[in-house]
Protein backbone atom coordinates (compact mmCIF):
# COMPACT_ATOMS: atom_id res chain seq x y z
CA UNK A 1 0.00 0.00 0.00
CA UNK A 2 1.32 3.57 -0.04
CA UNK A 3 3.64 4.19 2.94
CA UNK A 4 1.02 5.97 5.12
CA UNK A 5 -3.00 5.35 6.08
CA UNK A 6 -3.10 8.63 4.85
CA UNK A 7 -0.94 8.67 1.60
CA UNK A 8 -2.41 8.38 -2.20
CA UNK A 9 -0.31 7.35 -4.77
CA UNK A 10 -0.88 5.76 -8.54
CA UNK A 11 1.33 2.63 -9.15
CA UNK A 12 2.16 -0.26 -11.24
CA UNK A 13 2.19 -3.43 -9.78
CA UNK A 14 4.47 -5.65 -11.52
CA UNK A 15 3.20 -9.49 -13.27
CA UNK A 16 5.37 -11.54 -10.58
CA UNK A 17 6.99 -10.75 -7.47
CA UNK A 18 8.13 -13.50 -6.02
CA UNK A 19 11.94 -12.15 -5.35
CA UNK A 20 10.30 -9.02 -3.99
CA UNK A 21 10.85 -8.92 0.12
CA UNK A 22 7.57 -6.69 0.78
CA UNK A 23 3.60 -7.73 0.29
CA UNK A 24 2.48 -4.57 -2.08
CA UNK A 25 5.98 -4.32 -4.69
CA UNK A 26 5.10 -1.21 -7.08
CA UNK A 27 5.96 1.49 -9.23
CA UNK A 28 5.15 4.27 -7.78
CA UNK A 29 3.58 6.40 -10.74
CA UNK A 30 2.47 9.57 -8.44
CA UNK A 31 2.54 10.19 -5.11
CA UNK A 32 -0.20 12.55 -4.63
CA UNK A 33 0.48 13.94 -0.88
CA UNK A 34 -2.11 12.65 2.13
CA UNK A 35 -5.35 12.18 1.84
CA UNK A 36 -6.82 15.03 4.26
CA UNK A 37 -4.71 17.71 2.03
CA UNK A 38 -6.47 16.32 -1.19
CA UNK A 39 -10.55 17.19 -1.96
CA UNK A 40 -13.30 14.85 -2.80
CA UNK A 41 -12.97 15.85 -6.38
CA UNK A 42 -8.86 15.38 -6.11
CA UNK A 43 -9.67 11.96 -5.22
CA UNK A 44 -12.29 11.52 -7.63
CA UNK A 45 -9.60 12.55 -10.65
CA UNK A 46 -7.19 10.92 -9.64
CA UNK A 47 -9.18 7.53 -9.83
CA UNK A 48 -10.43 8.36 -13.48
CA UNK A 49 -7.02 8.77 -14.61
CA UNK A 50 -6.08 5.95 -13.03
CA UNK A 51 -9.08 4.06 -14.71
CA UNK A 52 -7.76 6.29 -18.10
CA UNK A 53 -4.15 4.35 -17.40
CA UNK A 54 -5.23 1.19 -17.37
CA UNK A 55 -8.20 1.59 -20.45
CA UNK A 56 -5.21 3.36 -22.69
CA UNK A 57 -2.28 1.23 -21.83
CA UNK A 58 -1.34 -1.74 -22.39
CA UNK A 59 0.96 -4.29 -19.85
CA UNK A 60 4.41 -3.13 -20.01
CA UNK A 61 8.27 -3.99 -19.82
CA UNK A 62 11.56 -2.43 -18.18
CA UNK A 63 14.43 -3.05 -18.08
CA UNK A 64 16.11 -2.61 -15.07
CA UNK A 65 18.83 -0.36 -14.91
CA UNK A 66 20.17 -1.18 -11.33
CA UNK A 67 20.18 -2.43 -7.91
CA UNK A 68 19.97 0.64 -5.47
CA UNK A 69 18.58 1.59 -1.61
CA UNK A 70 16.27 4.73 -1.77
CA UNK A 71 14.99 6.74 1.77
CA UNK A 72 16.34 8.77 4.53
CA UNK A 73 16.48 6.15 7.38
CA UNK A 74 13.93 8.05 9.11
CA UNK A 75 10.48 6.82 10.10
CA UNK A 76 8.83 9.09 7.16
CA UNK A 77 11.54 7.65 4.72
CA UNK A 78 12.92 4.04 5.74
CA UNK A 79 15.68 3.24 3.54
CA UNK A 80 14.46 0.69 0.83
CA UNK A 81 15.68 -1.53 -1.62
CA UNK A 82 14.63 -0.61 -5.16
CA UNK A 83 14.91 -1.51 -8.79
CA UNK A 84 15.74 1.63 -11.10
CA UNK A 85 14.51 1.38 -14.40
CA UNK A 86 15.48 3.25 -17.93
CA UNK A 87 11.71 4.67 -18.71
CA UNK A 88 10.30 3.48 -21.99
CA UNK A 89 7.86 5.56 -23.86
CA UNK A 90 4.62 4.29 -22.40
CA UNK A 91 5.97 4.86 -18.44
CA UNK A 92 6.15 8.42 -19.60
CA UNK A 93 2.78 8.35 -20.84
CA UNK A 94 1.19 6.77 -18.23
CA UNK A 95 3.27 9.81 -15.97
CA UNK A 96 2.15 12.13 -17.76
CA UNK A 97 -1.96 11.60 -17.10
CA UNK A 98 -1.18 11.55 -13.64
CA UNK A 99 1.60 13.98 -13.01
CA UNK A 100 -0.85 17.46 -12.35
CA UNK A 101 -1.25 15.72 -8.77
CA UNK A 102 2.39 15.32 -7.88
CA UNK A 103 3.35 16.33 -4.16
CA UNK A 104 6.62 14.26 -4.00
CA UNK A 105 9.62 16.07 -3.41
CA UNK A 106 11.46 14.34 -5.47
CA UNK A 107 11.61 14.00 -9.27
CA UNK A 108 9.93 11.31 -11.05
CA UNK A 109 12.47 8.03 -10.96
CA UNK A 110 11.02 4.74 -12.40
CA UNK A 111 12.07 2.07 -9.47
CA UNK A 112 9.91 -0.41 -7.84
CA UNK A 113 10.30 -0.92 -4.07
CA UNK A 114 10.93 -4.36 -3.40
CA UNK A 115 11.82 -4.60 0.65
CA UNK A 116 13.25 -3.10 3.47
CA UNK A 117 17.25 -2.19 2.81
CA UNK A 118 19.31 -5.38 2.74
CA UNK A 119 15.80 -7.99 2.21
CA UNK A 120 16.85 -8.19 -1.28
CA UNK A 121 16.44 -12.33 -1.71
CA UNK A 122 17.76 -12.59 -5.01
CA UNK A 123 21.88 -11.98 -5.96
CA UNK A 124 21.32 -10.84 -9.43
CA UNK A 125 18.71 -8.60 -10.54
CA UNK A 126 15.85 -9.56 -12.85
CA UNK A 127 16.70 -8.04 -16.35
CA UNK A 128 13.09 -7.02 -16.87
CA UNK A 129 10.11 -6.71 -15.03
CA UNK A 130 6.40 -6.53 -16.72
CA UNK A 131 3.46 -4.23 -14.85
CA UNK A 132 -0.22 -5.29 -15.90
CA UNK A 133 -2.08 -3.79 -13.46
CA UNK A 134 -2.12 0.00 -12.46
CA UNK A 135 -3.23 0.73 -8.96
CA UNK A 136 -5.07 4.17 -7.02
CA UNK A 137 -3.85 3.87 -3.32
CA UNK A 138 -5.55 5.54 -0.73
CA UNK A 139 -3.76 4.19 2.17
CA UNK A 140 -4.81 0.70 3.21
CA UNK A 141 -7.19 0.75 0.25
CA UNK A 142 -6.88 0.74 -3.46
CA UNK A 143 -8.65 0.12 -6.21
CA UNK A 144 -6.77 -2.45 -8.71
CA UNK A 145 -7.28 -1.72 -12.63
CA UNK A 146 -5.76 -4.09 -15.40
CA UNK A 147 -4.23 -2.35 -18.30
CA UNK A 148 -5.63 -3.72 -21.30
CA UNK A 149 -5.84 -0.74 -24.37
CA UNK A 150 -9.19 -2.47 -25.55
CA UNK A 151 -10.14 -5.29 -23.66
CA UNK A 152 -13.24 -4.98 -21.74
CA UNK A 153 -12.68 -6.97 -18.74
CA UNK A 154 -10.80 -4.12 -17.09
CA UNK A 155 -11.45 -4.79 -13.51
CA UNK A 156 -9.10 -6.99 -11.48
Amino acid sequence: MASNENDVMVALLPIVSDWASIEFPHLTLVYAGKKDDLSPSDLDGLSKATLSIAMLGRPLTLRTLTKDVFGDGTTDSPKVDVLRFHPSLDLLKMRTIVEDWNASEHPFNPHLTVGPEGTWKVDSSPVMVAFDVVAFCVGNERQEFRMSRGMSDNYV
